[in-house]
């Protein structure tokens, strides 16, 4: 049996190109008000307005670079009544909301619905972030970024004591992310997720931090809506009724999405080179047998955003990636023992180009 010789070698060539990012990044456009707070006019807080009365989340403040946006958890109620509790301060694209039928505070719930057209595929979300507050080793914080095709609708939703509120919601945040956040009263009509980006963790950051997160693709195709969101506390979480902490704040600033022209996983006739290295510049040489082979049979194919995510209870979700497609990544056949086949990978922004070279021999 004859042995394949495949001798790789990869260049990285980089271009400024116009990014495709998300609105508003830098958090510098401010509007209307909200009980006497200035808002943001691209993105939303989770602010309550709830039988007359207004409690702020989302706030103003000096940022990293201008201003930059501060959401903190909140005790918030009618204490003449009895009724109070703590909320979740977040930001979204989408508009937070909230039901609360009467006084009937055991059937309240809450949520997030929709998000901005988007037809982008990024690979990583980089957000600069404080966490400050009493009890920050005790709730996680939460950078969200997901995706998605279609249109989903539901009309119960998990409540306080654990049960399902009536409330029609369109292309909400738990009927969206089913695989790691799912509604757990069910969905009517499902949308298909396309990606999710998902950081938590239970920290305290003094100074300003950038994280990075890394965003995984569960289908090839292109969204057609996105949401991200930016929560201080334990949201989105199952609808989390507790382990939410009044004064545990967040600061978030300069929000980039970044595109990769790396290939994290390549695939040659079906099968996976599990020692690629998509970071180097060496020769990079894989043995194939094969009892022969001519060049239309060589099949080269690229993938990235594959990976695991695990829920608050436990539960594991996996990310197969999705394949790059023929704007992304393009292949020039060549000639067993001869002219190489090259391979060139383009970020989706245009931001960056790698050029792989495959020499294949008997």
């Amino acid at each position: 049996m004859k042995k394949l010789l495949v001798v790789l070698s990869i260049l990285g060539v980089f271009s400024a190109a116009n990014a495709q990012q998300l609105p508003d990044p830098h958090f510098e456009s401010w509007g209307g008000k909200f009980n006497g707070d200035v808002q943001l006019t691209e993105w939303h807080g989770s602010n309550v307005n709830q039988a007359g009365f207004k409690f702020t989340f989302l706030y103003q403040k000096p940022g990293r670079t201008g201003y930059c946006a501060y959401v903190t958890d909140r005790a918030v109620g009618i204490p003449k009544l009895g009724i109070g509790a703590t909320g979740p301060g977040y930001l979204s694209l989408g508009v937070p909301w909230q039901y609360l039928r009467g006084l009937n505070v055991n059937g309240a719930t809450a949520g997030t619905e929709g998000g901005i057209a988007w037809k982008h595929r990024p690979d990583t979300m980089s957000v600069w972030v404080k966490r400050v507050g009493p009890k920050t080793n005790d709730e996680d914080f939460h950078l969200l970024y997901y995706a998605w095709q279609g249109t989903s609708k539901s009309h119960l939703y998990k409540n306080k004591k654990g049960g399902c509120t009536a409330t029609e919601r369109i292309n909400e945040e738990s009927d969206i992310r089913r695989a790691t956040d799912g509604n757990e009263c069910g969905v009517d009509e499902p949308a298909k997720q396309i990606a999710e980006g998902w950081y938590r963790a239970r920290a305290k950051y003094d100074e300003w931090t950038q994280i990075k997160v890394p965003i995984l693709y569960m289908s090839n195709g292109k969204p057609t809506m996105c949401n991200v969101i930016f929560s201080a506390g334990n949201y989105p979480a199952f609808r989390a009724n507790d382990g939410l902490y009044d004064g545990n704040a967040l600061y978030v600033d300069d929000v980039e999405l970044i595109y990769s022209s790396r290939i994290d996983k390549l695939t040659i006739n079906g099968n996976e080179w599990k020692e690629f290295n998509p970071d180097t510049e060496k020769v990079q040489v894989l043995e194939l047998s094969a009892l022969s082979l001519q060049p239309s049979d060589i099949r080269i194919a690229g993938y990235r955003g594959i990976g695991t995510l695990t829920n608050i209870k436990g539960e594991k979700a996996r990310f197969n990636g999705r394949r790059l497609d023929g704007q992304e990544m393009t292949v020039v056949p060549g000639e067993i023992n001869g002219t190489p086949w090259v391979i060139t990978v383009k970020a989706e922004d245009g931001s960056s180009t790698h050029v792989y070279k495959v020499q294949i021999k008997n």
